[in-house]
């Protein structure tokens, strides 16, 4: 299959693709429905696709969707893993388990956020012990999110923002994550969400008996276009930096190796999936990272975030600014070119050889 033609339109074409190659390929597909339905009135449900020895030492876990427009991307790798003969006789001897939509509603809806405006990346956490705040979000929460979109006071006083403290600072502000103003950016929530207590148990279940693990969570649009970011959070002193290292060379980075970081990436949040690894599968050797694919300028994608976080506070859906703001977002996370496409497919199967590298080390 060409890499162009592993891109659906919907997520329910995405969903159904996914499940009709992973029940063609031997994979056992069990559904956990979200009560809620699409915005065509469609099913919405994490779906988990098994595959290979139940008993094997190690395993590989490939996550799509959990930001909801981001889940185009992870659906086509997914479906390109089961339709490619060769990446599955090179995980033959391992555990797969496949998550198609961590964030059904949001990939269904087009909303980076769950049906409760939870950032799963920020969701990922001990919420029994003591969690940063971020006080200076709240100082600029409603300049992030007016009741007007394109509010002038509100512009004024994130420029003013920026330029007292540092694009650095402001952006931490905005992305770090806040638990304090649930229709705002980047909420974290003060509670698990759906998403997490689903995906929790799912793995939990499926990898029982596996030692060994690869997780892939995969998103877009951070860097440049059709660029892959490939992320991971384990220290310098832990070992497994050292085989990320050696397996994936430079393109790999780690978020607790301050050196490695760029302007590209000028934030560490507080409750990424891939960070909560080691709590979520206990006992094993857990090896978790984030591949990001990059797209349009962050003016753009953010603007985009922005302006749909205030379409789902204030604005109306069904109006011709709610589908021009939904039609933005989706042109920012998911570049419906074959060009891009074909970049990303080239790159996840590179990722996908390095990640069985791993398993084998």
């Amino acid at each position: 299959m060409n890499a162009p033609d592993l891109f659906s339109k919907t997520y329910a074409e995405a969903r159904s693709r996914f499940i009709e190659a992973a029940s063609a390929h031997g994979f056992e597909v069990t559904s956990e429905v979200l009560p809620i339905e699409g915005p065509a009135g469609e099913e919405l449900a994490m779906d988990f696709a098994v595959g290979g020895p139940a008993d094997a030492a190690s395993a590989l876990v490939v996550i799509s969707g959990t930001h909801g427009p981001e889940g185009y991307t992870g659906s086509a790798c997914q479906l390109g893993f089961l339709e490619s003969s060769d990446l599955r006789n090179l995980f033959s001897t391992h555990r797969v388990v496949l998550v198609h939509a961590h964030n059904p509603f949001g990939f269904a809806w087009m909303r980076r956020t769950t049906e409760g405006n939870v950032d799963l990346n920020r969701n990922y956490v001990d919420f029994n012990s003591s969690l940063r705040g971020n006080p200076e979000y709240d100082r600029l929460h409603r300049a992030f999110v007016p009741e007007e979109l394109n509010d002038p006071d509100a512009a004024r006083t994130l420029a003013e923002y920026q330029e007292q403290h540092g694009a650095v600072a402001y952006m931490a502000a905005m992305l770090g994550g806040q638990r304090t103003h649930a229709d705002g950016l980047f909420y974290g929530d003060t509670k698990p969400s759906w998403s997490r207590e689903t995906m929790v148990a799912g793995l939990q279940k499926h990898l029982s008996e596996q030692q060994r693990v690869v997780i892939i969570d995969i998103h877009t649009g951070l860097g440049p276009y059709g660029v892959p970011y490939l992320v991971h959070g384990y220290p310098a002193e832990d070992s497994r930096f050292g085989v990320m290292a050696e397996i994936f060379g430079e393109v790999m980075r780690s978020t607790a190796v301050k050196e490695e970081f760029d302007e590209d990436l000028p934030v560490d949040p507080e409750g990424p999936i891939v960070l909560a690894m080691d709590w979520v599968l206990p006992g094993k050797e857990t090896f978790a990272y984030v591949i990001e694919y990059g797209t349009y300028p962050p003016k753009d994608v953010l603007g985009a975030h922005i302006a749909d976080n205030w379409l789902h506070a204030y604005g109306d859906l069904k109006s011709d600014q709610g589908k021009a703001i939904k039609a933005e977002l989706r042109r920012v996370m998911y570049p419906e070119f074959d060009d891009w496409k074909t970049m990303i497919w080239d790159e996840a199967v590179d990722a996908l050889k390095k990640s069985a590298q791993v398993l084998d080390y």
